[in-house]
């Protein structure tokens, strides 16, 4: 089957495929401030830049603003952004912390379009007045759900609003939660107007989509697991009675989750901070801490293994808390550690489990990527040195920047290195915490694992996300049978179902801004604007090397005058050729009467092929034919200008209104008795006949 691809002034051709979900997202978003929820691999940093060249497009004074959470991920966009759009490198620029202020001052006041940065420095340098918002006419917040309470994407949207007479917000994230207070708050935060919510189950998004293969897999505790496992449970359940029959737990005993306990935790600090009676509420919160505690012991020993569960232990006895204390001065505690620290430690049967997985995977394909998730740095350590005895397999940890006792972390420049290593193959495995569930490049995998399932509908989705990208995927999850996994993998699954039904819901409560169309429109970039934007680079090397050899700032602007005229009248007289084009040579003789001279024109000329704004058959310059969607050839007569549309003739029949938003082409052509030959559409509005041109094939004046 053959792609068709987006075809728009300011997109490299070839290069974005054409796909209905982005473009309804896209029709939707360039209107409204819009949050975009779409999973992982669907193209949530295209739809971006599809938004952001539609919006410059119309604004063509204007600059647009993209933020992510992290440095790799700043530096990531602006990658994307530069093999997308057809602009010179100059107009990409990423500001990370590494940025002196200085520095950041001449970036934030210069020409350049198209700025990335991460949410902090943003908030900074507006309260620090150094950079002023008014100047952009799009902000994209990626990974968007982290949109809540102080985080700096709340002030920036904040500051955007006061300081921008127009602000259009576009919101990115694979999912926002299940939570209705959090979703609404992120929507709130960033003054949402509309949410488009796509899956993979959506007509428009089906087609474009691999199936992923889910599949559990279970084992069962060793005896020895569940001999530590009962003594754990014994302990916790002495602290749950307690705070039970003191009124402090309200949930029976046997029913009692780890929210219940943290909850508890947050009354307790309240009534502390309330009370004269603290004797027995500072008692409640030392029972509360240890049964969390006990808990976390609990979930570690059954989801992870000994070796986890080791080095928690190791870590509570090297701290004083009283909780801890608590719970070390027990006999039972005692016993607990001469179990889990028997030589050799008894393994978890998912590591054998794991270890056949990734046999088999690479026995079946030796090219596979393999990614393993897991919530905890020292089962990482832990499979990672497991993984290295094993045939073939060439592995490493992939965890984030803070480094703990024992534990160090990944620099952001070490953590590109690995998934760099990762996408060549010199490594086939990574084994992850979180820190590779959300936004970095991480290349495409054949499988994913769940070493434990995680009750996060945000991070199952991000998780599972990693494959099915270019092929179908498989992801398998692990669980250990009658523990927390097994509530926490239908937790995950629920609250993704969950999540789609208050989508639905908020969406009919929020309010459009109504925003007016015209406002919006009287700012659009001409063809003339394009060139120049898209030679910009070339002058700017023209300057330089000018200024090396004359010095002379009046020679220098004159020189760049002269060649943007040079570029717009060779442009000009190329779309009266039509189909036969121009010989370079003619060109270069016009231009002489014009008093331009040949090496200016051989400048301009290759400025405009560079930019793809022409193209060359042999000695002969044409205007290069392209493939527009739903674009039909139209002959169109200018009848009539008015303010915001013209009245044109379309192929000699037909009376329709051109409105400038629907106009890709130079401005000059738009007077009484021009007539062209274009890519355009024809559609309806408010009972008028209404006609796109989206692209000009030929003058026919002349």
């Amino acid at each position: 089957m053959s792609l068709n691809y987006v075809s728009h002034p300011l997109i490299k051709e070839n290069v974005v495929e054409d796909r209905l979900y982005q473009r309804n997202i896209v029709n939707v978003a360039t209107k409204e401030n819009t949050l975009v929820i779409l999973p992982t691999a669907l193209g949530k940093t295209v739809v971006a830049a599809l938004v952001a060249v539609e919006v410059l497009l119309n604004n063509k004074s204007k600059k647009i603003l993209m933020m992510a959470p992290t440095r790799p991920l700043v530096l990531q966009h602006r990658e994307t952004f530069k093999r997308i759009i057809n602009l010179p490198e100059n107009h990409f620029i990423a500001i990370t912390g590494k940025t002196t202020q200085e520095k950041r001052v001449k970036i934030w006041n210069s020409d350049s379009k198209f700025y990335f940065a991460t949410p902090q420095i943003v908030k900074n340098d507006v309260s620090n007045g150094i950079l002023n918002l008014k100047d952009f006419a799009l902000l994209i917040f990626d990974e968007s759900h982290r949109a809540v309470k102080d985080y700096a994407y709340t002030e920036v949207a904040k500051q955007y609003a006061k300081q921008c007479d127009y602000p259009l917000i576009l919101a990115l994230t694979a999912s926002p939660g299940s939570d209705q207070e959090r979703i609404k708050m992120v929507c709130d935060s960033l003054l949402i107007e509309r949410i488009e919510y796509k899956t993979e189950e959506d007509p428009d998004v089906k087609p474009y989509i691999n199936p992923i293969n889910i599949e559990v897999k279970q084992v069962s505790l060793p005896a020895e697991y569940q001999l530590v496992s009962a003594i754990i449970k014994g302990m916790l359940n002495e602290k749950l009675r307690w705070l039970r029959e003191n009124n402090f737990l309200k949930v029976v005993v046997s029913k009692t989750t780890r929210k219940d306990l943290i909850e508890l935790g947050e009354d307790l600090r309240k009534l502390l901070a309330s009370s004269s009676n603290l004797g027995i509420a500072y008692q409640a919160l030392a029972y509360q801490s240890a049964a969390l505690t006990l808990f976390h012991m609990l979930e570690i020993l059954e989801t992870q293994g000994m070796y986890t569960l080791r080095s928690f232990l190791i870590r509570i006895e090297n701290d004083d808390k009283k909780s801890h204390n608590l719970i070390m001065k027990d006999i039972r505690y005692a016993e607990i550690v001469k179990l889990v620290f028997s030589d050799p430690p008894i393994e978890h049967p998912k590591v054998e489990l794991l270890k056949r997985i990734v046999e088999e995977q690479l026995t079946r394909n030796k090219n596979s990527r393999i990614l393993v998730f897991t919530q905890y740095r020292d089962t990482v350590t832990h499979l990672v040195e497991v993984l290295k005895k094993v045939n073939d397999v060439r592995v490493e940890r992939f965890v984030g920047q803070a480094s703990k006792t024992g534990d160090e972390g990944l620099s952001q420049e070490k953590q590109v290195e690995i998934i760099e290593d990762f996408r060549k193959g010199n490594l086939n495995v990574l084994i992850s915490t979180s820190v590779g569930e959300e936004g970095l490049d991480i290349p495409e995998v054949d499988l994913v694992v769940f070493y434990e399932p995680i009750p996060s509908e945000i991070r199952y989705i991000q998780r599972r996300g990693r494959t099915g990208r270019k092929s179908p995927g498989k992801v398998i999850v692990l669980s250990t049978t009658g523990t927390t996994d097994v509530a926490y993998f239908f937790s995950s699954y629920k609250k993704v179902k969950k999540m789609k039904r208050i989508i639905e819901q908020l969406n009919l409560t929020l309010q459009s801004s109504k925003r007016s169309k015209l406002s919006y429109f009287v700012d659009k970039m001409t063809q003339e604007d394009i060139i120049a934007l898209q030679s910009s680079n070339l002058e700017q090397e023209d300057v330089k090397k000018d200024v090396k050899e004359a010095r002379i700032v009046g020679d220098i602007k004159a020189n760049k005058r002269q060649l943007s005229t040079a570029k717009k009248l060779i442009y000009r007289e190329v779309l009266k050729s039509g189909s036969r084009g121009l010989k370079i040579d003619e060109i270069k003789d016009k231009l002489e009467e014009e008093d331009i001279g040949k090496e200016v024109v051989e400048k301009a000329v290759n400025s405009l092929k560079k930019g793809g704004i022409l193209k060359k058959y042999d000695d002969i310059l044409k205007v290069p034919y392209k493939r527009i969607p739903n674009a039909r050839l139209l002959n169109i007569e200018v009848e009539k200008v008015l303010e915001g549309h013209a009245i044109v003739i379309v192929n000699d029949r037909w009376y329709a209104k051109l409105y400038s938003e629907d106009y890709e082409g130079p401005r000059y052509l738009i007077k009484k008795g021009s007539s062209f030959k274009a890519l355009g559409e024809l559609y309806k509005s408010n009972n008028s006949l209404c006609v796109k041109v989206r692209y000009i094939i030929q003058e026919n004046n002349g």
